[in-house]
């Protein structure tokens, strides 16, 4: 059951507010997300559907623990709903993503350091409502699939690693979805016009690949680096592990077209897969035993953040009144 008082909620003047920062002293968002997801919950309560009540007990509850040498302090236990277009769940997948897909391309440098790396986004004309996006997002990961096989992609293709993501346009309240595919390719590939493909190539074989009668949105370019801080493909593997989906776009001000695009997107969404890894980049993904991005642990976004089990427990609740975690102190 949800708990909308106060009754096992710190609440006395005891208490403070839960402060849970990063090994570089940036605040960690717990309550901007908690705020969100309860966006999110009111209008599947609206809508009726079922997962109301457990979207809405999402990270109610937090534990951490805290090292009583060091002072440092790891999440240790929580439950997140996972539901696809929670703001909490979203904002621990992107996290677990962009660091499981850092240490997949670090191995694959090392293995192959020759290599390049190609950023490709693969779009299709908006669709209406959720029927229309879950119809047009199987197809596009199936088109994804064909695509890949053509002798003049595969032959030069050493793996990829793709995510989905799904736009809503305010003028129309249309849907675009589109792919961010992070592709490596041996050097060959830019040895000549064999192995080289272009831009109008890539179009070509996406059209195909689609079976669309109109030219669909293609962008491809190399990724070279900038410098030693910061490079493109950290910058791409930013790109890939983006929500798939911004609450922004359908937490408005306007609660009617919130609630239509809720349930389209909710309907577009059901049992489809939105990240994917092919060829060596899949290989290491699964050598690394790094567990499932989408679906699996939450808590622990990098082996490296498990907390001390022996450590000093340290509860936060969310107090709905206050709209805030707070610690009993």
């Amino acid at each position: 059951m949800i708990l909308y008082n106060n009754n096992s909620i710190y609440s006395d003047d005891k208490s403070s507010v839960l402060v849970d920062k990063t090994k570089k002293g940036k605040i960690r968002p717990w309550r901007e997300k908690k705020i969100a997801n309860i966006g999110y919950f009111e209008l599947l309560h609206i809508l009726e559907m079922k997962k109301a009540e457990r979207v809405g007990e999402c990270a109610n509850i937090l534990e951490f623990k805290q090292n009583q040498e060091t002072g440092e302090r790891k999440l240790y236990r929580v439950w997140f709903c996972k539901s696809r277009l929670c703001p909490m769940c979203n904002w621990r997948r992107a996290m677990k993503h962009g660091i499981q897909s850092q240490k997949v391309v670090a191995e694959v440098i090392k293995r192959k350091p020759n290599v390049r790396w190609l950023f490709l986004t693969l779009s299709v004309k908006n669709v209406y409502d959720g029927k229309e996006l879950s119809e047009s997002l199987s197809a596009i990961s199936k088109g994804f699939n064909r695509m890949m096989k053509y002798k003049k992609i595969d032959k030069n293709l050493v793996g990829f690693m793709r995510a989905t993501e799904i736009t809503v346009n305010q003028i129309d309240n249309s849907y675009n979805q589109h792919m961010h595919v992070l592709l490596c390719v041996e050097s060959t590939y830019f040895k000549n016009t064999e192995n080289y493909v272009d831009q109008k190539q890539w179009t070509a074989f996406w059209k195909r690949a689609m079976k669309l009668d109109y030219d669909p949105v293609v962008d491809i370019r190399a990724i070279k680096p900038k410098n030693k801080d910061k490079s493109d493909i950290d910058s791409v593997i930013d790109e890939t592990a983006k929500y798939p989906v911004k609450d922004t776009d359908f937490m408005t001000d306007d609660e009617e077209k919130n609630l239509k695009r809720l349930a389209d997107l909710e309907e577009g969404l059901y049992r489809k897969r939105l990240i994917s890894y092919g060829g060596l980049l899949k290989e290491i993904h699964k050598e690394l035993n790094l567990d499932d991005a989408e679906d699996g642990d939450l808590i622990h976004t990098d082996d490296k953040e498990k907390a001390d089990e022996d450590g000093f427990s340290i509860i936060a609740m969310w107090n709905w009144e206050r709209k805030n975690y707070f610690i009993k102190e």
